[in-house]
């Protein structure tokens, strides 16, 4: 697999200039620091070059790299060699987890649906017409929701799982014959999760 600052929409790392508080230095200093032959010095640097990424690093390439103080040319070739390489073992990483997440959101609302179709049987049963509308709402938000989140996963990834497992805890609790007030008031709950992961 060959990485390039084209999976990130690519951006000018030469004009790119960062003013960068302490947990955001120390961090990308950290990762950084995983390339060998770039030391604090040298990561610190880069940083205020405006190469705070492995992508950065790639993007800016050897002449870039020449105009940061101290580091050795002969280093250059390797150092981006290896940010290529560590760019592209976290880009696949946030791929596997972006799955993880998807097949979540699709097992909710796998859950959703299949709730949907009993409580759609026990409404034509017994289910008053007041009752049978209040949760047929309840379910159609829910399912908006769903999509609203499978919709913007791809930007708000983080945090999705913790509250998509909420939200499938919620559900998973669920019976048709539970009274109607107690299904409305889980649903509302498993819904508020969802709404924090688009909102």
């Amino acid at each position: 697999m060959v990485y390039t600052c084209a999976d990130h929409g690519g951006f000018d790392a030469t004009t790119k200039r960062l003013s960068m508080g302490g947990a955001n230095m120390k961090n990308a200093m950290k990762k950084l620091q995983k390339i060998t032959g770039l030391g604090e010095i040298l990561a610190k640097r880069l940083i205020k070059a405006g190469y705070d990424s492995y992508e950065s690093i790639v993007a800016a390439g050897e002449e870039g790299l020449r105009k940061i103080k101290g580091l050795n040319p002969h280093t250059i070739p390797s150092i981006i060699e290896q940010a290529t390489k560590l760019a592209a073992e976290i880009h696949e990483q946030r791929a596997r987890k972006l799955a993880d997440i998807k097949a979540a959101a699709a097992a909710i609302r796998n859950q959703v649906e299949e709730l949907s179709r009993t409580l759609k049987d026990r409404a034509a049963q017994e289910l008053t017409g007041k009752s049978r509308n209040a949760i047929t709402l309840q379910l159609n938000k829910m399912l908006t929701a769903i999509e609203k989140v499978e919709s913007a996963l791809e930007t708000r990834a983080k945090g999705a799982r913790k509250r998509l497992a909420k939200a499938g805890q919620c559900l998973a609790q669920l019976t048709a014959d539970m009274e109607i007030n107690e299904l409305d008031s889980a649903l509302k709950k498993a819904r508020k999760s969802l709404k924090k992961i688009y909102e």
